[in-house]
């Protein structure tokens, strides 16, 4: 199954029991509908699915020329130089993990508080068979395989850093998550408040002052 298709499935999924709920409660009165409500084992599946894919290039240069117009530069750049420039294709997905944390729900006049942990970097791949790569060796340096692999290595573990701290990417997958679930509780009737932890101390500066 094609992953692009899971938020398309969950909302399909949240209408079919939003109905479930309209004709369930028709029957038996609000109850079960607040049960479904605050059903946090799909919330945790919904929450886990949401995730957002995110496509892009990384890119590394080193090289031992500073390119400073001096006679020892240019004998470097003759004989000893050592440049290498790689950019690989990378796929980043952004959301919530749940495998040891819990999902707070709480509902109150038809508004539905949810508490989920904050977005983070769930997996981070460089596609190695799409790599290009640029090399430039002076006249006495021999091919250093070694040292094309250190400068991988070292492109992996900086970008993926600033892939981890990256603000706007942890903003979109709030917004997704918040959308999917908003989706999930409409046919209910309810209104759906998310939070993510990382927001509740903010808030509650907020609401001090």
């Amino acid at each position: 199954m094609q992953k692009g298709c899971l938020p398309f499935i969950i909302v399909l999924c949240a209408v079919a029991i939003g109905v479930l709920a309209y004709l369930l409660g028709k029957k038996n009165g609000t109850k079960t509908i607040e049960n479904i409500a605050l059903n946090a084992a799909f919330v945790k599946e919904v929450s886990e699915l949401a995730s957002l894919e995110v496509q892009g290039t990384a890119n590394i240069k080193t090289t031992n020329i500073t390119n400073d117009g001096t006679m020892t530069d240019a004998f470097k750049k003759m004989f000893m130089e050592r440049t290498v420039n790689i950019s690989i294709p990378y796929i980043a997905k952004y959301g919530v993990s749940l495998e040891k944390q819990q999902v707070n729900i709480e509902e109150k006049n038809k508004v539905v508080h949810i508490v989920i942990p904050a977005p983070q970097l769930l997996s981070y791949e460089l596609r190695m068979d799409r790599a290009d790569a640029m090399t430039r060796r002076g006249m006495l340096e021999s091919p250093d395989e070694t040292y094309y692999a250190t400068v991988q290595k070292k492109l992996y573990a900086e970008s993926r850093k600033q892939m981890e701290g990256n603000p706007v990417y942890m903003q979109q997958s709030k917004d997704k998550i918040r959308k999917i679930l908003e989706q999930y509780y409409a046919p209910m009737n309810f209104k759906v408040e998310v939070l993510f932890k990382d927001e509740l101390k903010s808030r509650v500066v907020d609401q001090h002052y």
